[in-house]
């Protein structure tokens, strides 16, 4: 499934607040709480220029 960057970013911020987006239908929650977590890594060494 692809995302769009405003969704990623969405995730990555509330991530950062300590919460998690509802989980999509059909994706498993687990693989989608490792995919914001990916995305919190490339951000953190990338900066918000990085297309998570």
């Amino acid at each position: 499934m692809r995302y769009s960057y405003e969704f990623k970013r969405m995730c990555v911020e509330l991530y950062r607040l300590g919460r998690y987006p509802e989980t999509p239908d059909g994706v498993p929650t687990q693989k989608f709480r490792n995919e914001i977590r990916t995305w919190v890594r490339m951000v953190e060494n990338n900066g918000l220029e990085i297309t998570p």
